[in-house]
């Protein structure tokens, strides 16, 4: 037993100095396998500073995710033997299941810790999500980490930023995401006003809530937050994720790969289940932005009022596409200033760069 506050002790230390030497912490919870961790505020003024987690490894080695408010990712190492300089810099090359290494710029902080920042563009979170083993390199010595969970920690990780900032510290809780059950492969079906269930293996349902939840980080929405599995309504709680913001609604959904599959045919059948799900008076419009990207809108007005959705269809790197709905029930003069021009545009950008964050926002 006191082993393991001792090394629980070391974990939070190690979290809250990651960002700031003043930080205090963990509010609400992160448990992920063996990961720990929760959200960190500024000791010193009591702002939001970060959300982390941590894993320690027999080498007595631990290792550390974390993403600030911006959001930015950073990874990190620690170890009660080390005895480095601050402020020390030095490359690291990290690989990911046995690939080609990536080659990082770690810093040290205090003596007994190196943080890695990793760019908004960088493609190391993603395949960190993905991978099941990594290796670091750095300084002559080479440690070697058996990856557990990561695709379920990084959601948990974005979803607890969005639910600080969407709900203040005060009000943290558990952050990890649950995942949904595994479902069925089957055809596109439902609109951009009211999904369809969500077809393919488990994990695609992790992607989908992460797809989700750096999407509203990216946008200028007010208090967006991805929904709990409790918060989700029934009629699409198996429809990828869904999210809420002061403004809009709206869910990411994950198109599997079909043979003969194109985009305009994906695009075809939202209008359909729009035109199904609308009734009332309604308009549908769509266009190809390039190659890879297509968006359109469909509105309706009925009994219940007017509301419109935008989406955007986003071609997936494992094939098949990326399904991204913002739905405003134009009520108030507030609501409808989503739909406007400079809004949407910066829908478009959000969902190209979570989706290819190696590529950044497309010209």
């Amino acid at each position: 037993m006191k082993r393991c506050v001792v090394v629980l002790a070391a974990l939070l230390s190690v979290l809250a100095a990651v960002r700031s030497a003043e930080a205090r912490g963990p509010y609400g919870s992160i448990s992920v396998g063996n990961w720990q961790g929760g959200a960190f505020t500024n000791d010193q003024n009591g702002t939001f500073s970060h959300c982390g987690a941590t894993a320690v490894y027999q080498s007595g080695i631990i290792f550390l995710v974390v993403i600030d408010g911006a959001p930015s990712w950073s990874l990190g190492f620690a170890h009660d033997s080390w005895s480095l300089s601050s402020g020390q810099s030095f490359p690291i090359a990290l690989t990911f299941d046995g690939g080609p290494p990536a080659n990082v710029q770690g810093v040290a902080i205090g003596s007994k810790l190196v943080r890695m920042p990793m760019p908004d563009t960088s493609s190391l979170i993603k395949q960190f999500r993905k991978a099941k083993s990594m290796t670091a390199y750095a300084q002559g010595q080479l440690f070697r980490f058996n990856l557990d969970q990561t695709a379920q920690l990084l959601p948990a990780l974005a979803n607890c930023v969005a639910k600080v900032k969407q709900f203040g510290i005060a009000n943290a809780r558990e952050f990890a995401v649950p995942a949904a059950p595994k479902q069925a492969a089957a055809s596109p079906s439902g609109g951009s006003m009211r999904p369809g269930p969500q077809t393919g293996p488990a994990d695609m349902q992790i992607e989908a809530v992460e797809l989700a939840s750096n999407f509203i980080l990216k946008t200028s929405l007010r208090n967006p937050h991805v929904l709990s599995r409790s918060e989700t309504p029934a009629t699409i709680a198996t429809s990828g994720a869904a999210w809420r913001s002061d403004k809009a609604a709206g869910f990411v959904r994950i198109i599997p790969p079909r043979e003969g599959m194109k985009g305009i045919d994906v695009t075809a059948a939202v209008v359909a289940g729009d035109a199904k799900d609308g009734g009332g008076k309604f308009a549908s419009g769509r266009m190809s932005d390039s190659e890879v990207v297509f968006r359109g809108f469909s509105s309706c007005e009925d009994s219940a009022g007017a509301r419109i959705s935008q989406y955007f269809l986003v071609s997936r790197k494992k094939g098949g596409f990326v399904l991204f709905s913002v739905v405003s029930n134009m009520k108030t003069e507030e609501a409808r200033t989503v739909a406007k021009d400079e809004r949407l545009a910066d829908f478009r950008k959000a969902a190209w760069v979570v989706v290819n964050p190696a590529e950044g926002a497309k010209p």
